[in-house]
């Protein structure tokens, strides 16, 4: 099933990739997604998106690296400044089953798919990380407001 679709559509599958919803879990871990720009790395996304209100062809996500672990509570910690929100400026997009492919303004290609392997672990850590900081710091990075 690959299909042009519009970007409200993209949106709606965009949040559903990112949340897990409507994937089946993989042993213990809860579902999510990565991103592959031009077929190159995969890297697990944050569970949160949102679409720009003044540019309604303007996605913002938070792709994650690995955590760092916390020597005295051994629980992973990330760094907002190297975690921060990257924004994809959607041409057009097409749902390829799972996947979401955007096609970029600048010419690049983005997918969204299921996330596997090592990137649900980051995303794992990440989830965790999130019940250890203060709600207002969690609140902000979930908003995708700011850096």
């Amino acid at each position: 099933m690959n299909r042009e679709i519009d970007l409200d559509e993209a949106e709606h599958i965009l949040e559903d990739l990112v949340t897990g919803r409507a994937q089946k879990r993989a042993n213990d871990l809860l579902p999510g997604a990565e991103l592959v720009i031009d077929g190159g790395q995969r890297v697990a996304l944050a569970r949160h998106v949102r679409r720009d209100t003044d540019e309604p062809a303007l996605f913002w996500i938070r792709p994650l690296s690995a955590a760092f672990q916390d020597p005295g509570t051994r629980l992973p910690v990330f760094d907002p400044a190297i975690v921060r929100r990257r924004a994809l400026h959607v041409a057009a997009a097409r749902r390829d089953g799972q996947r979401l492919h955007l096609e970029l303004i600048g010419g690049s290609t983005a997918t969204v798919q299921p996330a596997r392997s090592g990137r649900l672990l980051v995303l794992q850590d990440f989830d965790t990380w999130t019940t250890t900081i203060a709600d207002d710091e969690r609140e902000g990075l979930e908003a995708l407001e700011h850096d």
